[in-house]
């Protein structure tokens, strides 16, 4: 899991390369980073499929949040759904449906003894508590999805806010901008990072407290 997601980040600095001297919005970046990143530790192997069901949440989040703003008529809205409703019910459709898929593909495996478990990523999880025989803590297929909706909407936001908040403060403290660097590098060098190593980042694990980089200049 580590490696692919240093490969997501290797594949997004690469594309960064190509545009020395160029505006890059950061935010849009981490963006994809994060949902790439979250379908490959949601469903491993199944990432693609992940991709497809999270571009897919985050469709239904625009059309829930726009709907926030609209009110209908009652009476006009029980004759006739509004076009952002009847959207928003074909995009639940799908995720469960896309959702239930995987699931039911993972469970073929095990079945014909292609696969000696559900997986060992966050879908896996979740699946073998669906087939749990203690019914309190057995999982419906309605819960699995939610489970999938918020690892999504949690995960992307708290993440992707933090990465675009730190660089911005980076950029604008160019000495803590040269500490963290240098820390980075005394650790791992020219290597991939590793847990230990990360371990030691002390500097850029103050950078990463969001209590902390509300007064930079102090840390």
């Amino acid at each position: 899991m580590r490696l692919a997601i240093i490969a997501s980040v290797e594949t997004m600095l690469k594309k960064w390369k190509g545009q020395v001297g160029k505006e890059i919005e950061v935010f849009h970046e981490f963006k994809l980073l994060t949902s790439e990143v979250i379908s490959r530790t949601a469903f491993g192997s199944s990432y693609l499929e992940g991709e497809k069901i999270f571009e897919m949440l985050n469709k239904l989040s625009i059309v829930l949040s726009r709907n926030l703003s609209n009110t209908g008529i009652p009476l006009f809205v029980k004759l006739q759904k509004p076009s952002d409703m009847l959207e928003a019910e074909e995009l639940a459709k799908g995720i469960q449906d896309s959702v239930s898929k995987i699931v039911k593909t993972r469970e073929d495996k095990v079945v014909k003894g292609e696969a000696d478990n559900f997986g060992i990523d966050f879908l896996g999880l979740l699946i073998n508590a669906y087939h749990d025989t203690d019914e309190n803590n057995k999982l419906s297929l309605e819960d699995l999805v939610d489970e999938c909706k918020t690892f999504y909407f949690a995960g992307q936001d708290t993440v992707n806010s933090l990465l675009a908040w730190m660089v911005l403060l980076l950029a604008s403290h160019g000495d803590w901008q040269e500490k963290a660097r240098r820390e980075v590098m005394e650790i791992f060098g020219n290597q991939y990072p590793n847990s230990e190593g990360l371990s030691k980042l002390k500097i850029v694990s103050k950078l990463s407290n969001p209590f902390s980089t509300l007064y930079i200049p102090g840390i």
